[in-house]
């Protein structure tokens, strides 16, 4: 009898659960119709219970009804748009993971009928606009992921209202404004991430209140202010994670009372002061990262108990004094930056106790004395530094040791005596820099580090002939510069072996003999400089001397061939000596000696004549006693600067359209004509360091020597006490970045945008091509890229960017922005106009996408056919079709050639605008 009561019971019961799966499943299916992608969702169909589909988990209700409670579809290549998932037909829904696929459009603000949700995953995927304010209604909710997503507006104060949280990631968007001070309530948070977007303001007190946090990462955002001291309330962190901001002021002694912290980043503020010794409670410290700050004063001795310290970086700071003898304690560091900061005295013997040390940066100091033998005990060491300081003695031979040396610098000093031969025995080193010094021999055996990829001896005493054994460094990819020194005899011919060397520089020495036609196998080279020694003979007939400009030859004996202004080799004879010698040489001598004297009277009579009428040209003026000068074509100088102090309010805030890492920009509209200019004003901050000076004088001589549609004008600049700034014309759409980002994207349709490309390849064509010497931007973003009302597009910001000095091997401090930047700045500080063709690359796919690629750039060309096209480009226009595709295709091809780890591998920008064109 209980039998068939049962049986009834459960048929009584079972079109219910029918009725609830059904309605449950058909909106799922109807979603998955919409998707662009079916294959991952191909056991969704009717002929298979819902429970059993992929990626949904059902369970039983106490009233004997199934219903679904978790959807789990990450990573399954999903291509389509939320908005079409019917959220009020899915009401037990308790968990939600469609993280890492190509969901876009926006995020529905019915997601807020999952009333059972704990578990919302939507993170990286191509979901955009504002995040919803119905999100405040998921009051069950414990765990919120949105990030990596092209998220913008403010963070909507009702995810104040989500108590029960325990997990916020919000990081990689584009969320904009403060804080919300109300996210205060959240007191049962354990992990905060708003890193990677453009939030303002100052960090709010009210996050003192997460007692249980355990991670706090606001990194990589514009957040100003002072870091509040109420974060000594979070004695659960382990993690805080603030660089890459605008914060000022002094580091909180308060710190000092969050003894879990494991990892303490501030790197990359404007904080001040010194460095305050409540830090060094911290003994459960694993990494401390404070460089490119204010901070001055010395270490405190205190460091010394920081024993389980893997990573301290103090870089670029003004900091001062001697390292603290105690820092041999740190047994556990693997990573010491203190670079670009005073410090001085002797590098301490201690240091070689540190045998887990891994890299080792004491660069741009002013260290001094000897380098103690005990660095050779340093076995895990890949990288040291120690270049632009003042230590002198030798290169200790201990050096050879490191057997896991990667990269060994030490340019820039006063190191006397031999190179050691010792160190031929690196077998793993691929850069080495010894140059700036007084080193007087160079052995054969550093012919023996086969894996060299990069060599710098220049600027030595060096003497003798060049090693033969320099032939087997066949791994030289970047450089190979032995210039100013004493080097005598002949050019080896095994040099000829270097097939994949790019820059060869043998200038400034006392070569002699005929340059060696077997130079033409080096295949790879694109500069090559010989000049200021005593070669003679022709100069030979290979592909990279066709093209060579003069000054890779200047100041030698006696050369001949196709060299532009080079005599014809024919009629060479033999002097008494033995030398090759043309019978036209004397006859040149001497009517050289006229033209020299006949210019010089002339250049005199010129001079008289302008001094007489020099104060008669008004198109500078100033008083460079008092450090200030103006230049503004077409405008009296003082008048233009007076002038746009008064249209900019004495530079309001309200003008303001723009700021960057060291300068704001303002909007000003000049009389009497009217004229719209954008003002790009330096900031001064205190007293203005030489740096400073340089990057604004370098902006100002890179425009004013180069002139092009695709360039951005500039009108003039000031340059005094109070103010510096340059004035350029306005562009009315600003920058690409900020249009990719915004609602203007779908103007740039897809001929617009391959328009964009071709006038940024122009210009960089141009910079590197038709400049001399050849100019490198250095920091090629979209943020560089200005677009006036046509969408032409113009490249500006030059405050990084460098002339190539054909004679110097070209090696500088890291610029550039993060994603941008080429690989092989990783490990080689060597800036080549490569590096703007990698960036160029990163630019393409971004204008395809509608946003940075990411891990997009690691991909190759043959990974993208037509499927996965559709998925990747812009969803924000129209889909494109026939020949437009074949055109993107093209370009996505020409992306990944500029994107090539290997330089040498990469195009010139000249071979890309050619591309571009055909």
């Amino acid at each position: 009898m209980r039998g068939i009561l049962l049986f009834l019971t459960l048929l009584f019961l079972l079109p219910l659960v029918q009725s609830s799966l059904t309605s449950e499943a058909q909106a799922l299916l109807h979603w998955k119709s919409t998707l662009q992608t079916q294959q991952p969702l191909s056991s969704w169909n009717l002929q298979v219970h819902p429970c059993n589909w992929s990626g949904i988990t059902c369970r039983d209700t106490n009233k004997g009804r199934q219903v679904i409670t978790k959807i789990y579809l990450s990573n399954k290549g999903l291509v389509g748009k939320l908005d079409a998932l019917d959220f009020f037909s899915l009401p037990s829904i308790r968990t939600l993971d469609l993280s890492d696929n190509q969901l876009s459009g926006v995020i529905p603000p019915s997601i807020c009928l999952f009333p059972k949700l704990t578990y919302l995953n939507l993170s990286h995927n191509v979901l955009s606009r504002l995040i919803p304010s119905s999100i405040g209604n998921l009051t069950n909710i414990k765990f919120l992921y949105l990030d990596h997503n092209n998220l913008s507006g403010m963070i909507p104060r009702e995810i104040g209202k989500l108590t029960h949280l325990t997990d916020l990631e919000l990081s990689a968007n584009y969320l904009s404004g403060e804080i919300p001070t109300n996210l205060g309530n959240l007191t049962n948070l354990v992990f905060l991430y708003l890193r990677k977007n453009n939030l303002t303001g100052s960090i709010p007190p009210e996050i003192g209140k997460f007692e249980h946090l355990k991670q706090l990462k606001l990194h990589s955002n514009y957040l100003s202010g002072q870091i509040p001291t109420s974060l000594v309330n979070l004695t659960n962190l382990v993690a805080m994670y603030l660089h890459t901001n605008n914060l000022s002021g002094p580091i909180p002694p308060e710190i000092g009372k969050l003894t879990h912290l494991r990892y303490l980043e501030l790197e990359e503020n404007f904080l001040s002061g010194e460095i305050v010794t409540s830090l060094w409670n911290l003994t459960n410290l694993r990494t401390l990262k404070l460089w490119i700050n204010n901070l001055f004063g010395p270490i405190p001795p205190e460091i010394g108990k920081l024993r389980n310290l893997q990573g301290l970086g103090l870089d670029d700071n003004f900091l001062s004094g001697e390292i603290p003898t105690n820092l041999e304690n740190l047994t556990n560091l693997e990573f010491l930056g203190l670079q670009g900061n005073n410090f001085s005295g002797s590098i301490p013997p201690g240091i070689g106790r540190l045998t887990n040390m891994i890299a080792l940066d004491l660069s741009n100091n002013i260290f001094s004395g000897k380098i103690s033998i005990t660095l050779g005990n340093m076995s895990s060491v890949s990288i040291v530094d120690l270049s632009s300081n003042s230590i002198s003695g030798v290169i200790p031979g201990e050096l050879g040791r490191l057997k896991s040396l990667f990269q060994l610098d030490l340019s820039n000093n006063n190191f006397t005596g031999n190179v050691p031969k010792e160190l031929g025995m690196l077998q793993a080193l691929q850069n080495l820099d010894i140059s700036s010094n007084r080193l007087t021999s160079v052995p054969e055996e550093l012919g023996n580090c086969v894996n060299l990829q990069s060599l710098n001896i220049s600027n030595n005493w060096l003497t003798g002939e060049i090693p033969s054994l320099f032939g087997n460094l066949v791994h030289l990819l970047y450089l190979l510069d032995l210039s100013s020194n004493s080097f005598t005899g002949e050019i080896p011919t095994t040099v000829a072996h270097l097939t994949m060397l790019q820059y060869f520089n043998l200038s400034h020495n006392n070569l002699t003999g005929q340059i060696p036609s077997s130079l033409g196998n080096m295949l790879s080279l694109s500069t090559m400089d010989l000049s200021y020694n005593q070669l003679e003979g022709p100069v030979p007939d290979i592909k990279i001397f066709h093209t060579a400009p003069k000054q890779w030859f200047i100041h030698n004996t006696n050369l001949c061939g196709t060299i532009q202004g080079f005599p014809s080799c024919n009629g060479f004879v033999k002097d008494e000596n033995g030398s090759s010698r043309h019978p036209m040489v004397k006859w040149i001598s001497i009517l050289t000696c006229c033209v020299v004297l006949l210019t010089s009277i002339l250049f005199w009579l010129l001079y008289l004549v302008y001094s007489k009428k020099k104060k008669a040209i008004p198109k500078t003026i100033g008083n460079p006693s008092r450090g200030e000068f103006f230049l503004v074509w077409n405008f009296d100088g003082r008048d233009a600067y007076h002038e746009i102090i008064r249209a900019t309010e004495n530079f309001d805030e309200k003008y303001c359209i723009g700021i960057g890492g060291h300068a704001r920009v303002y909007k000003a509209i000049l009389a009497p004509d009217n004229l719209t200019v954008a003002v790009k004003k330096i900031q001064i901050a205190g007293c203005e360091t030489a740096q400073d000076v340089e990057e604004f004088n370098r902006e100002i001589c890179t425009i004013t020597e180069i002139r092009h549609r695709n360039i951005a004008k500039l009108f003039g600049y000031c340059s005094s006490s109070q103010n510096k700034f340059l004035v350029y014309k306005y562009y009315e759409k600003r920058d690409l970045h900020n249009i990719l980002n915004s609602e203007e994207a779908k103007e740039l349709d897809w001929a617009k945008r391959k328009v964009i490309l071709r006038d940024v390849a122009c210009a960089l064509s141009y910079l590197h091509h038709d400049c001399y010497p050849p100019i490198v931007h250095r920091d090629v973003t979209s943020r560089n890229i200005l677009l006036d009302s046509e969408f032409i597009a113009c490249i500006s910001d030059f405050g990084t960017a460098k002339f190539l000095k054909l004679e110097s091997s070209n090696w500088s401090m890291l610029a550039g922005t993060y994603g941008y930047i080429a690989p092989e700045l990783a490990y080689t500080m060597r800036m080549t106009e490569k590096c703007d063709v990698y960036s160029f690359g990163v630019i393409i796919l971004e204008l395809l996408m509608g946003k940075h690629p990411g891990d997009m750039v690691n991909l190759s060309a043959s990974d993208i056919d037509e499927v996965v096209l559709q998925n990747i480009l812009d969803q924000r226009i129209e889909p494109p079709t026939g020949r437009i595709i074949i055109e993107i295709l093209k370009m996505i091809q020409i992306a990944y050639s500029c994107l090539e780890n290997n330089p040498s591998l990469r195009p010139t920008m000249q071979e890309v605008v050619n591309s571009i064109y055909n």
